[in-house]
């Protein structure tokens, strides 16, 4: 799997090989969001984790299509960073393009699509510190502009690269597993804070306030089947409790996340039986028992489904060595 762990007082540091959606389920440390795989195969990639006191940052990368939902972190503030993609990546509001900031203030939830694999940072932290570090710019150092959710784009287009650049540097001293001096490691995580503070200084927003249609119908919709603890939904319940046709149904979802809303339905579920094989064992329990759990009853049928979208059958997952 190619960890390593770093844990000392004054710093933390994990890299971490991806082959799983699991392991994206916390993007940065303190933080702890759903992942539906939407493209078919092995999920590859890499995750590198560090914090430094109180402040959390990240750099990862992931091969194929997914969708990413929900609270990053209900306590603290989280910035992102896209620092590319091979496809199309979008938020909550609207097309996102590399370089592209998004600032996620505490209990907001949000929502990232993206068509292909991608990479990104990310970086978590009390918005009093982020205010303090950009103490003298008007904006940025008043705490009101740090408690909204905003998708920026960078006048600068080197922000996202230097970003880069700055993260992969810090990483490489930390994973050298030295007892850095403190006053060190403070000066790296005030360069990590005004390297995306830097990003955000010269901006425009694209936040008109107003989420797209398309957009709402399919939060809408994974907000209503995740109320029902992923039970299986028919189409028919769906447009009748939110009140639409399939045709507006199903127009959302191909523009949104590129399949219709039953192979999502189908695909959610998917992983949430791959998340329990990933944390049980042979000896534990059987794939029919979790796969009927989560409502596939034709089991032929359900495991060709994931052989297509996880590139490996059930019982595969279940004996493959995790952490």
């Amino acid at each position: 799997m190619g960890r390593a762990w770093v844990d000392d007082k004054p710093y933390r540091f994990r890299a971490m090989a991806i082959d799983s959606i699991d392991e994206l389920r916390v993007p940065v440390d303190g933080t702890d969001i759903e992942i539906v795989q939407l493209g078919r195969g092995r999920l590859s990639g890499q995750l590198d984790r560090a914090t430094i006191g109180d402040v959390a940052f990240s750099k990862g990368s992931f091969s194929l299509p997914l969708c990413a939902t929900g609270v990053l972190s209900s306590t603290h503030l989280t910035i992102g960073v896209l620092l590319g993609c091979s496809g199309t990546a979008r938020s909550s509001s609207g097309v996102a393009h590399v370089g592209d900031i998004f600032i996620n203030p505490a209990g907001v939830d949000h929502h990232n699509v993206y068509t292909g694999g991608a990479r990104f940072a990310a970086l978590l932290l009390d918005p009093l510190e982020m205010s303090k570090v950009c103490a003298g710019q008007r904006a940025l150092s008043d705490p009101e502009f740090w408690s909204r959710q905003q998708h920026c784009r960078a006048a600068d287009g080197d922000a996202a690269a230097a970003i880069e650049r700055l993260i992969d540097l810090v990483m490489t001293r930390l994973g050298e597993q030295k007892s850095w001096a403190r006053s060190t490691l403070d000066f790296w995580k005030r360069s990590i804070l005004e390297a995306f503070a830097s990003g955000v200084a010269d901006f425009s927003s694209e936040d008109s306030g107003v989420i797209p249609s398309t957009s709402r119908i399919v939060r809408k919709v994974e907000n209503y089947v995740d109320a029902r603890r992923l039970r299986p939904i028919h189409i028919s319940e769906i447009c009748a409790n939110l009140n639409i046709s399939r045709r507006t149904l199903h127009r959302a979802f191909e523009d949104v996340l590129g399949i219709g809303p039953s192979a999502f339905l189908r695909h959610k579920r998917l992983c949430s039986v791959h998340s329990a094989l990933r944390q049980l064992t042979p000896e534990d329990a059987r794939v029919t028992e979790v796969a009927t759990e989560f409502g596939f009853l034709e089991l032929g049928r359900f495991s060709q489904y994931y052989k297509r979208l996880f590139g490996e059958y059930p019982n595969e997952t279940l004996r493959r060595p995790h952490a």
